[in-house]
């Protein structure tokens, strides 16, 4: 298969002619283009080359770079806990991971069972419908644990992998048998695979669920736990460059590549400069002159002031349906059809006094000292009408902090159905970790009008979950 990077010299040229068939590619790969003018002599005239001309026929030879498999013989021998010790306090703490469907709920309780269920309500009367797509007992986890040394990958075997995104990622699988008796498969008990995959900002969710053939389940979970394992490791993939030297007197980049260059370097120039302000501050006669209290870094709060005032909304869901949040505004969730056509639910719209009567019937919503604070709760009611219930829609929207994330500009989001139309939708993010402390004894935030972009369109920031 052609890396993506093939594809970028694809954009940028037409290829005039192929010197050999291009091997050893794949998108799991990276590779990076490299312009060193002429011929040097970290270049390998060996390579596999290939002929290229730019839309101004500017003409190329890009030198393909031979890609060799790592040698994890070589790796340190590991003596530390087995995946399975590893990833057992899942199975200890009895915890469970969550994913809501368009009509289907998902109930992985680690080391336990896995259910698939949706509830219909009729007044006060309850009618679930599940099915147990897998379970063990405690002697199964004992077995486990005894075999464990033998799962230990040596030099005749390698770990298991499973391309996620386009990128091979070692997972360690458990099984999960015993479910219920499926008619589709001549009465067969459910199963489910299980692949725990090492993310160290995972929370052991659920990142994807199918069925990959009758009434036979794969999950994959990414979990932190695995990550100090060195086999279950992601494999760091450094770039592979493509040499590419001019011919027939061409400029040493495509002018098109060139220019694209320099117009993003002033970009970034510019962008620099704009993120510092200068004071001309007054000094007394006998105060020091510090150039440090002249030119002060502007610290940039409107993605905060922006998020409180509804600006940016936030949007998630994987399956049919999707969800977006606009904080102080409402909760909806829809689905676009291919021809463009949207069908949307309202799920609750932010009315204070609404929020205040909820709060007053519910004290322990209200936010706790500001030394201990770390999440708050906002009621979003009047919703679309229920045809189960008769009654509105209404959401508790959970907004909590997200302390020491990968991105400052993370956002993690998932929604709950609880009772019949009735929702949690919970936002972990660290854009609330700067708002905690500015929320009165019911929950609410005062906006910085001061601080607000002079702009009145509001933005979508897509969450993948």
């Amino acid at each position: 298969m052609m890396c993506r990077s093939v594809f970028l010299l694809l954009i940028y040229f037409s290829t005039t002619s192929l010197q050999n068939d291009i091997k050893g590619f794949d998108d799991s790969i990276l590779f990076s283009l490299n312009w060193p003018g002429e011929l040097t002599e970290d270049i390998n005239l060996s390579e596999e080359s290939i002929l290229v001309t730019s839309a101004h026929q500017e003409k190329y030879k890009c030198f393909l770079p031979t890609i060799t498999e790592e040698d994890t013989k070589l790796q340190e021998k590991y003596e530390g806990p087995t995946a399975l010790e590893l990833i057992s306090p899942l199975f200890t703490e009895t915890s469970c991971s969550f994913r809501l469907e368009s009509y289907w709920t998902y109930e992985v309780c680690h080391g336990r069972y896995i259910r698939q269920y949706h509830e219909d309500r009729e007044g006060k009367t309850i009618r679930i419908q599940e099915y147990i797509l897998g379970k063990w007992d405690d002697h199964y986890f004992e077995n486990l644990l005894l075999n464990a040394k033998d799962d230990i990958p040596d030099k005749e075997t390698s770990t298991p992998m499973k391309k996620i995104d386009n990128v091979n990622l070692p997972y360690y699988e458990i099984v999960m048998g015993n479910g219920t008796l499926c008619e589709l498969n001549n009465n067969k008990p459910r199963l489910t695979k299980v692949l725990y995959v090492c993310y160290i900002h995972g929370k052991h969710e659920v990142y994807s669920l199918k069925e990959t053939s009758t009434c036979v389940y794969e999950i994959i979970i990414l979990s932190p736990l695995l990550c100090t394992h060195p086999s279950y490791r992601p494999k760091e993939s450094g770039e592979n460059k493509i040499n590419c030297v001019p011919i027939d007197g061409s400029y040493k980049m495509p002018y098109s590549l060139a220019k694209l260059a320099h117009d993003s370097q002033s970009l970034r120039k510019k962008y620099d400069s704009d993120r510092f302000r200068v004071e001309l501050i007054k000094l007394k006669e006998d105060e020091p002159i510090s150039p440090i209290e002249r030119i002060m870094p502007l610290v940039d709060k409107s993605p905060v002031e922006s998020f409180l005032r509804g600006k940016n909304c936030l949007t998630g869901g994987t399956g049919w349906w999707k969800f977006q949040f606009c904080y102080g505004e409402s909760v909806e969730q829809y689905h676009v059809d291919k021809d463009g056509k949207k069908i949307s639910i309202n799920l609750g719209v932010f009315d204070r006094k609404a929020h205040l009567d909820w709060i007053k019937q519910n004290p322990h919503k209200r936010p706790k000292p500001i030394s201990q604070r770390k999440q708050l709760s906002h009621f979003y009611s009047g919703g679309s009408v229920c045809d189960k219930t008769g009654k509105a829609r209404q959401t508790e929207v959970k907004l909590k902090c997200l302390p020491n994330p990968s991105s400052p500009n993370a956002v993690s989001l998932y929604l709950l159905e609880p009772k019949y139309c009735q929702y949690i939708l919970g936002v972990e993010s660290p854009l609330i970790c700067d708002i905690l402390a500015r929320a009165d004894e019911d929950g609410l935030v005062a906006v910085d009008e001061n601080e607000i972009p002079n702009s009145d369109s509001s933005t979508t920031v897509n969450i993948r979950l």
